[in-house]
């Protein structure tokens, strides 16, 4: 089991990569939005195995709800239809 130290970072990384996910999707970049998800989601489930105490169970949760959320968001941007430029008319 790993100790407190290596947690705390896999924990940073998670957040760090959420960091990433929100940029990456308030400038419309999916293909990079979905890559940070799949790690932090990786990582995530790496972390879960580590729990050993209350405070850990909290942040696990909350790092589950803030991933769910923004996978959500970049799911929903990947559904989204690309926007059409409009064709100049020639005069």
């Amino acid at each position: 089991m790993p100790n407190i130290a290596e947690f705390i970072k896999a924990r940073m990384r998670i957040e760090a990569l959420a960091g990433q996910i929100a940029l990456s999707t308030e400038r419309k970049i999916v293909q990079d939005a979905q890559q940070h998800l799949a790690e932090a989601n990786e990582l995530l489930e790496t972390l879960k195995t580590w729990v050993a105490n209350e405070v850990q169970v909290i942040v696990v949760n909350r790092l589950t709800r803030q991933l769910t959320a923004l996978g959500v968001k970049v799911e929903s941007m990947a559904a989204r239809k690309p926007a059409r430029k409009k064709q100049q008319k020639s005069v």
